[in-house]
């Protein structure tokens, strides 16, 4: 083959290889916009329409065993500094636990009122708040600063999960009073900043005062 006629067709690969490598850029960032762009839509309807937790017992169908055996509960997590904690540290204590994730729209839905709701008791030694997440730890540590609420709230990782945690789908929360034994879990976003909750917790905490 002619060297000139090789160097033109080499020339065109290129120019060609350059188009489509700009073209899947373009769309690529499309994309990412209208991914961010639906992750803002659904926020804003759920917010629209989510309602204060109902804070029921959880059924025997829901929960074979509804309270925790400490001793072989093998639920571990870690901190954003990957200090490592298991349930069996907060024994004795009234527990607020929330599963979400970073690609969780009901989830982050829910966020802003998960943060009043910690503001209003984080100094409260007798209820602890544990927001986990099965991601991994760069992945939340990299999310974070994009969502002011996340920020505000004790984030953690989990390292071994336990089947006593099993649930049908995200954002699930559990209130488990000192005893061990979960006296709510509520599946899906709530409104947990309403006055109902602020009830019910304080009156698990006045509770372990007697």
């Amino acid at each position: 083959m002619n060297l000139k006629i090789l160097k033109i067709i080499i020339a065109g690969m290129a120019i060609c290889i350059a188009f489509l490598s700009y073209k899947f850029y373009e769309v690529n960032n499309d994309l990412k916009d209208y991914k961010k762009y639906y992750k803002e839509l659904s926020i804003m309807y759920l917010n629209e329409v989510i309602e204060a937790p109902k804070l029921e017992v959880p059924s025997s169908e829901d929960m074979k065993v509804s309270t925790i055996d400490f001793e072989s509960n093998v639920l571990q997590f870690s901190d954003l500094d990957n200090n490592i904690f298991t349930i069996q540290d907060f024994k004795g204590k009234n527990l607020f636990i929330n599963y979400w994730a970073t690609w969780c729209n009901p989830c982050l839905a829910e966020m802003p009122y998960m943060a009043e709701l910690y503001e209003n008791y984080k100094g409260q030694d007798d209820l602890i708040f544990l927001y986990l997440s099965r991601e991994k730890l760069d992945t939340i540590k990299n999310y974070i600063p994009k969502d002011e609420s996340l920020q505000n709230l004790p984030i953690y990782k989990i390292v071994t999960d336990d089947e006593f945690f099993a649930t049908s789908g995200i954002p699930t929360t559990f209130i488990i009073n000192s005893k061990g034994e979960v006296v709510v879990k509520d599946v899906g976003s709530a409104f947990w900043n309403d006055e109902s909750v602020f009830k019910f917790l304080d009156q698990l905490i006045q509770e372990n005062e007697v």
